[in-house]
């Protein structure tokens, strides 16, 4: 029976095409502008493909933590790293967070249901805090852990481990919902569930192999668990 819920943020909760692909090819070219450097050199370091618009399901702004990013970014570019992320920090901080369609509403049941709500993201935890708020969705949350909070970035397992110990529960009691394929180690390697949605960068036939669900969306979780007898308030 599942007891509690440790979700990922980009991606699972926000769309995460959406969110950041319409944003990233200014900054690039921004940042190629002042630096001096290519904006193909540029993107390339982040991962992101301009001649498509698109963000490779395995470029490094996927599977990284930011501060990675960061300093691949900076070397590719010849500046410090504390420069480079003295010059993101405001532009990231606007970067409109696109909800998937109906988060505040599922969280709001999965909350009545009783059950502990975390979030385990690979940003550090400042942002994760401020992007959750903005979104109106912090004051349902349990905890929030980010690559920063002292446990490493997924797919370290420390953190999704953490979480449940702390809540005192048996890990195999505790989904790990996400849309990566280092959200699905780091469920694996605490002994989480596993749960996949397709609001990421990676397709069904890419997840399945790694959960025990792959659902379209986070909205499908109520009726995931109550497969798992879990019945779950109507909205």
């Amino acid at each position: 029976m599942i007891r509690a819920i440790l979700l990922d943020k980009d991606g699972t909760l926000t769309d995460f095409r959406a969110t950041w692909e319409a944003w990233m090819p200014g900054m690039i070219n921004d940042l190629a502008h002042e630096s001096g450097a290519e904006a193909d050199t540029v993107a390339k370091a982040f991962g992101f493909d301009l001649a498509t618009g698109r963000i490779p399901a395995d470029g490094l702004f996927v599977t990284a933590p930011g501060h990675v990013v960061t300093a691949g970014v900076a070397s590719a570019i010849g500046w410090p790293t504390a420069r480079l992320s003295r010059w993101l920090a405001p532009r990231s901080h606007v970067v409109r967070q696109v909800m998937v369609p109906g988060v505040p509403q599922v969280l709001a049941r999965l909350h009545a249901a009783g059950l502990p709500i975390g979030i385990l993201t690979n940003a550090d935890e400042a942002e994760a805090h401020r992007h959750l708020i903005g979104m109106g969705i912090g004051h349902l949350l349990h905890r929030v852990i980010g690559c920063d909070s002292g446990f490493g970035a997924k797919p370290d397992p420390r953190g999704a481990a953490d979480f449940a110990d702390a809540l005192e529960l048996p890990r195999g009691s505790v989904a790990l919902v996400g849309d990566g394929r280092t959200d699905m180690a780091a469920a694996k390697g605490a002994g989480l569930v596993p749960v996949a949605v397709l609001t990421g960068t990676l397709g069904h036939a890419d997840l399945s192999p790694l959960a025990e669900a792959v659902l379209p969306d986070i909205t499908g979780l109520p009726a995931w668990l109550a497969t798992r007898g879990i019945g779950v308030p109507a909205a």
